[in-house]
């Protein structure tokens, strides 16, 4: 009996198991759904879902929706993976072009035909090329189905207007290779579809690969002894790189950058000491080696080229070497037998140049730091037929901190369409290695950044460029399907699909790859920190200012005349204050002026709030859903498309009024989210391809602008790198609705969670001095004078994290002990202004339980540090507190002093820690100085 059970319970497990094994088998994938950009063919380029020449997929009459357009002497080559079935039907698609028509131009080819193509503004679409008669023939093909080099299909010879043939055949593993020869006759008119071609596979999905491609992949000489001539003017480093003997985060005085040769001038080489770039240059340009310094070690898996340009539908390198034997780890030998990547831009020289700013920035107030950043430019120049690139890299000084973009230039005489790219396809090293595929995986050790960004306050949220993909090359790995995220990519989610005219050139996006020497949390905060500071410098202003609810002329110089008399430096008319800046009237403007002139005269700015996004403007203007075709079921449910008429008038008028009043600050509610937009009709756009990259230009403009003014910018997104210099900390705004106490911890909470990768000038937060979305009397601090606790409770865990609050209210004080109360705060924030904006070491996250608290350190300060300790509880707390001072800079001997008492010695233990003794207050806070 139980050797029944036994086979039952087995044939049951084998049964179940091949059920599942056979179920996994039927994925299927779509051809076009892969990146058809790597296949190659003499004219035009393979489209998805049309035929070659944009028109929409038609055999014999037969209309499809599902398929890819190619011309004749095309190839698409597949690695199976675990591909198993391949299917699809193949025909030549119909046409009705006129070729008479004004909008088409011509190319001659060197045997006197001509190409075609349809140029209508913004965009251009091969069309066919000429035959006997003056235009494109009618067309006749062969499609061929080759597997590991063995013709396995061969359709004989289709014309157009046969009917579609059907193909279902068995082909397992190794490569198949979609064929399309002309038939004898010529490839004019040979606009053959691959119709609804798909693979099924078992667990390793196939992808379309690189084809072999008859271009130059050898570097002329005279370009390669121009290189070695340039490379001989630089100075040597040997190699392997050393690792720095100090810690830049204490003393970043020596990291200076530079370019060196190395390896008898094969290589040259961009480091800092702390961060390494190699290139080699001959016989093209590609990057060998990614080295941290910090760490002695390599961040890269293989050699990899310097990114991908899609230009009119193919994909070519930029740069890169071919023929890596093994794609886990790299060595030397190797490299020297690599080749140049077929079909690729070409290296011509490069150029060695001081870094100049990205953009103006007019200083116009305080600032931590107001140094823009310095180190090494270097730039590469490339070719292929009539488009130059120049890749750009930037290395600073005092930090670890690469940055790349890439520029754009068309010398031919037609525009191209740039329709993708990446800035970045970089074999980097694995972060983890897994046999099994988990849910998230850990991600190589380094932070990537861009300034195309949307969507979020924080980076992690508005960061839509940064991609780790499996690297199907790596077929070494240990994790069996090849899912390891180990190939970087750094890219648009969609586009940029723009056109480059004749003589014009468009630049990408800027990456900022930050290696690190540590996982742990406070160390990379402060990695990422201190790259903000040095590379977008205006994010350190962080003036003191007022959210005052009125533009009523009474109310705003009553606010205006506190401000001055207490320390505040600037009032923003807030939302709900009245103020609208879309209004082109005289009037208007010149309300706003005489506001703005009085507010100097007392010392202080004057701006105002204005909303963008979240708001619905017309079936006309708002951006379309691309799923649905109408406006809604977008982020913030719609927006006004910023490429619409509206959208371009909508920055002009708030350009105009800056300039008419003279205003200095600007909070811009509910910037672009990040919508795409299908409307084909909006003026400063095509299409859903580039509506992205479009509407971001547009926003980035005019906060670039704004920069260059000197106007002060809260953005509720994170536009740092693009001008603005505040964003919010991170909040839930009901939460002020909350009795005070508990605002008060809640508060804490969101300071001490968001300066882990943030530094404080970067933030606001709120402080409702009247009732914001309820709570009544016991959730506000109206009438201030009754409340006078509460409102220095909120004053000195804001001003003594360095996060500017948004004081939203009618006033700062209302008698004059709050009047004293306030400049008293004030006054203590700015006499301790740089230690307080210096960077943040967590201490304890509030918790309501014990005390809490963090420190500000500066090793550069005569105060290398200032903590603070908050007690919630209702009692007074006495506790020993063990402080971490080793980024203070201190090595032996601490002095302390409680608040503005006398210093105390401490002596440091091994750890770089102090312990003493402090008393806070209940409901009340502490603060020492250490020196």
């Amino acid at each position: 009996m139980r050797k029944n059970i036994t086979v039952k319970l087995l044939l049951s497990v084998f049964i179940t198991a091949a059920s599942c094994i056979n179920s996994i088998a039927q994925q299927v994938v779509k051809l076009s759904d892969l990146d058809i950009s790597l296949a190659r063919q003499s004219y035009g380029a393979p489209v998805r879902n049309l035929s070659v020449t944009g028109e929409p997929l038609s055999v014999a009459g037969q209309v499809f929706k599902e398929g890819i357009g190619v011309h004749s002497q095309s190839l698409i080559k597949v690695r199976m993976n675990n591909g198993s079935r391949f299917r699809a039907m193949v025909g030549l698609n119909d046409s009705n072009i006129n070729y008479s028509d004004s909008a088409i131009h011509t190319i001659p080819l060197v045997d006197g035909k001509r190409v075609y193509y349809l140029v209508t503004g913004e965009q251009k679409q091969f069309i066919g090329i000429e035959g006997e008669h003056g235009k494109p023939d009618r067309g006749s093909v062969v499609f061929k189905l080759i597997h590991n080099g063995e013709e396995v299909y061969n359709s004989g010879v289709m014309r157009r207007g046969d009917a579609p043939r059907s193909i279902d055949m068995n082909i397992r593993r190794g490569v198949l290779e979609l064929v399309v020869e002309d038939a004898g006759d010529g490839q004019s008119g040979d606009h053959a579809v691959w119709l609804r071609p798909q693979i099924d596979y078992f667990e390793i999905a196939p992808s379309i690969v690189s084809s072999d491609y008859s271009a130059p992949d050898k570097q002329d000489e005279s370009i390669k002894e121009q290189l070695d001539n340039q490379m001989a003017k630089l100075s040597e480093i040997k190699m392997p790189l050393t690792q720095p003997d100090y810690d830049w985060l204490i003393d970043p005085s020596k990291v200076k950058a530079e370019v060196y040769r190395a390896n008898n001038n094969k290589d040259l080489v961009l480091s800092n000491g702390l961060v390494a770039r190699v290139f080699r240059v001959s016989p093209n340009l590609a990057t060998i080696d990614y080295f941290n310094q910090m760490t002695g070690e390599s961040l890269l898996r293989a050699v990899s080229n310097e990114g991908t340009l899609t230009i009119d539908g193919k994909t070519y390198a930029i740069g890169g070497l071919s023929q890596q034997p093994e794609y886990a780890y790299t060595l030397m030998k190797w490299v020297d037998e690599l080749t140049a990547t077929p079909n690729a831009f070409q290296l011509q020289q490069f150029e060695v140049k001081d870094i100049e700013q990205r953009m103006n920035w007019k200083q116009m107030r305080w600032a931590a730091n107001t140094q823009m950043p310095t180190g090494k430019e270097l730039i590469f120049t490339l070719t292929l037929e009539d488009i130059i690139v120049k890749v750009h890299f930037e290395l600073y000084d005092g930090i670890p901190t690469i940055s790349k973009w890439v520029e754009v230039l068309n010398n031919g005489p037609l525009l191209v369409q740039l329709n993708q790219f990446k800035l970045e396809e970089l074999a980097m090293v694995e972060g983890e290695s897994l046999v099994g595929t988990p849910k998230e995986w850990i991600k190589p050790n380094i932070h990537i950044e861009t300034d195309y960004a949307f969507g979020g306050m924080q980076q992690r949220n508005s960061d839509v460029t940064t991609y780790w993909e499996p690297d199907a090359r790596y077929t070494s790995q240990a994790n069996y399907p090849l899912q390891t995220p180990c190939l970087l990519e750094v890219k648009p989610p969609l586009g940029p699909e723009t056109a480059i005219r004749p003589g014009e050139s468009l630049s990408t996006f800027r990456v900022w790859e930050t290696p690190m020497d540590s996982y742990d949390k406070e160390r990379r905060g402060l990695f990422i920190r201190k790259m903000y500071r040095t590379i977008s410098p205006w994010t350190t202003e962080n003036p003191i200012f007022l959210h005052l609810v009125s533009s009523k002329e009474k109310v705003v110089k009553e606010a205006i005349d506190q401000c001055a008399e207490v320390g505040y430096e600037m009032v923003i008319l807030s939302f709900g204050s009245g103020v609208n800046m879309e209004d082109e009237s005289d009037n208007n403007y010149a309300y706003f002026q005489k506001l703005v002139e009085y507010a100097k005269s007392k010392g202080i700015e004057l701006g105002g709030y204005s909303l963008l996004s979240s708001r619905w403007i017309s079936e006309e203007v708002d951006v379309i859903n691309p799923e649905t075709g109408k406006r809604g079921g977008m982020i913030f449910g719609s927006s006004p498309c910023l490429c619409s008429e509206w959208g371009y008038n909508y920055f002009r008028k708030i350009r105009t009024f800056y300039e008419k009043t003279g205003m200095s600050v600007f909070e811009n509610d509910g910037s672009y989210p990040g919508n795409v937009c299908a409307s084909t009709t909006h003026a400063y756009h095509t299409g859903l391809g580039d509506s992205q990259w479009k509407q971001y230009a547009q926003i980035q403009s005019l906060y670039q602008w704004m920069r260059g003014q000197g106007i002060y910018m809260n953005i509720p997104d994170f536009y740092v790198h693009s001008g603005s210099n505040k964003t919010g900390i991170g909040y839930r705004e009901v939460n002020w609705s909350l009795p005070r106490d508990q605002q008060l911890v809640l508060g804490r909470q969101n300071i001490y969670d968001g300066l882990w990768d943030r530094i404080p000038s970067m933030c606001w937060t709120f402080t409702p001095l009247t009732q914001y979305h309820g709570g009544g009397a016991a959730a506000t601090i109206e009438p201030l004078k009754d409340h006078l606790s509460a409102y220095e409770n909120q004053m000195m865990q804001n001003y003594g994290s360095g996060v500017q609050s948004c004081y939203r209210g009618p006033r700062l004080y209302d008698a004059p002990e709050t009047k004293e109360l306030v400049a008293r705060v004030v006054e203590w924030y700015k006499k301790y202004r740089m230690i307080l904006n210096s960077d943040l070491v967590h201490l304890r996250r509030p918790s309501g339980k014990d005390w809490d608290g963090f420190m500000h350190v500066n090793p550069q300060l005569k105060e290398k540090a200032l903590a603070m300790f908050f007690n919630p509880s209702d009692e007074d707390m006495e506790r020993e507190i063990t402080l971490p001072l080793y980024y203070t800079g201190l090595t032996q001997k601490a002095m302390i002093r409680e608040k503005e008492g006398k210093a105390k010695a401490y002596k440091l233990n091994r750890e770089y820690e102090v312990k003493l003794k402090i008393h806070i207050p209940a409901n009340s806070y502490n603060w020492i100085v250490i020196e």
